[in-house]
């Protein structure tokens, strides 16, 4: 399936545009990340896609079909969409808030086929332990689980993904992301999420788009995003990006540890020089 933004902007009333100029082109079963500083629009963009929202200028096309043109359930269809946050006031069974999954294909009455679905992707999460338990009882990582599992129930060709690592220890951040990446692999569809960590995305996306003032500042794989002058521009901090195991790893560094590397870095430009 093919996701295509053309010139899409979008606005809050007669505010500065969020985003403008935006161009983007998603095609292939891959992990992409999403980063940028806090209020570059990476949230919003998400919405653009999935019609939360509506751009306020441009086109998104789905398969060579205008977002437009798609109905919320049938777009449901295709697109997957996991939330920032999930409610877990109320008490459902693991396997009933999974088979919420299979409403934009089954409606209300659920029959074997869709049961098997969700039964066989909650297996896929190694979750199957949980099905019979109240999903307001699960941990912070399981909830993310058992949201991807649902996500997946429903079959989409394109999953998006806000923030799904928030709030997450760094077990369950690196279990998480890796599932992604597997699931897109595994599904043949496009995972597009919003991530913050910075070696974590480094560590398993296939491809990283950098939103800053306004627009895709940056676009490619992990060790084409994310240098040390990407980062330090976007964040206003000091790195160094160093290599393990043929991917970027970040150093943050402050203070005299960011004299310290740009002194380092001055030396070995003046050697190269001579």
């Amino acid at each position: 399936m093919e996701v295509r933004l053309e010139n899409v902007a979008f606005a809050y009333g007669r505010n500065p545009p969020v985003f403008e100029h935006i161009d983007l082109t998603l095609d292939k079963p891959e992990l992409v990340c999403i980063l940028g500083p806090n209020g570059a629009g990476k949230s919003t963009l998400m919405h653009c896609m999935n019609k939360l929202k509506t751009p306020t200028e441009g086109e998104i096309f789905i398969d060579g079909k205008n977002l437009k043109e798609y109905s919320l359930k049938d777009l449901a269809k295709i697109v997957s969409f996991v939330p920032h946050t999930e409610d877990t006031t109320f008490s459902m069974s693991v396997l009933d808030t999974v088979l919420m999954g299979r409403i934009p294909h089954a409606g209300t009455v659920m029959s074997s086929e869709d049961i098997q679905i969700a039964i066989e992707n909650i297996k896929l999460l190694g979750m199957e332990d949980f099905a019979l338990q109240g999903f307001d009882e699960l941990s912070a990582g399981q909830h993310q689980k058992i949201m991807i599992a649902r996500s997946l129930t429903q079959e989409p060709k394109l999953m998006l993904l806000d923030e799904p690592t928030a709030n997450l220890d760094v077990k369950y951040q690196m279990l998480v992301m890796r599932l992604l990446r597997d699931v897109a692999r595994l599904k043949n569809i496009t995972v597009v999420t919003i991530c913050h960590d910075l070696n974590v995305t480094a560590k398993y996306a296939d491809r990283v788009v950098m939103l800053y003032d306004h627009h895709i500042y940056s676009d490619g794989t992990p060790e084409q995003v994310l240098t040390e002058e990407n980062i330090s521009l976007l964040y206003g901090i000091g790195c160094q990006v160093m290599e393990l195991q043929g991917r970027p790893l970040i150093a943050l560094l402050d203070g005299d540890e960011l004299d310290s590397h740009l002194e380092d870095k001055q030396v070995r430009s003046d050697g190269s020089e001579d």
